[in-house]
């Protein structure tokens, strides 16, 4: 008996590993309801097909989102890195995004959180065009498994980041939060 609980908790632990951890950070003083456009920085070509897939992605991520695409006038970058080692990274422990946007409440503080993300990291970035600071970072590690060789794996890794980025770009001045992803 013992040694099928010992094999249950190992499977466990294993098989969590193996998970894909996704968060986000983002810059309090942002506004976010004024962007409406972005550009992507350009990427690092070495990296084949994944670059391309994954800026597709991201693609299909903004426009679901409404942002336009404009690279003569864009309000935000946005920027992509993989990461195949293990990489040390300072992140904050902070309110949902959504929370944070419907209060804009200036109390929240940064609550530094030291990660040790694993083999394999996408980090995706927004960075504001005016300021060139960066306003939103998701990201994503142990994105290298068994999984990651199937058609549209990084497709749905990138939704999943994109999940911690519920808002929308609108004409108007309210701006919109995302209920769910069919991506």
């Amino acid at each position: 008996m013992k040694k099928l609980l010992l094999f249950i908790i190992t499977g466990v632990l294993m098989s969590s590993c193996m998970r894909v951890f996704v968060e986000n950070d983002y810059r309090y003083s942002t506004q976010f309801k004024k962007y409406k456009t972005y550009a992507f920085v350009d990427c690092e070509r070495d990296t084949n097909i994944l670059c391309e897939d994954v800026q597709q992605a991201i693609q299909y991520q903004m426009r679901a989102r409404g942002y336009e695409f404009n690279a003569q006038k864009p309000n935000i970058f946005v920027n992509f890195s993989i990461y195949y080692d293990r990489l040390k990274y300072k992140g904050y422990e902070q309110p949902a995004l959504v929370s944070w946007v419907s209060t804009e409440d200036d109390s929240y503080l940064y609550k530094p959180v030291k990660y040790e993300l694993g083999k394999g990291t996408l980090m995706i970035s927004m960075i504001e065009a005016e300021t060139s600071e960066v306003v939103w970072r998701g990201y994503a590690t142990g994105i290298f498994n068994k999984a990651s060789s199937k058609k549209n794996y990084f497709k749905s890794i990138v939704r999943n980041i994109f999940d911690q980025y519920p808002l929308f770009a609108t004409n108007e001045k309210s701006i919109s939060f995302r209920e769910n992803s069919r991506y």
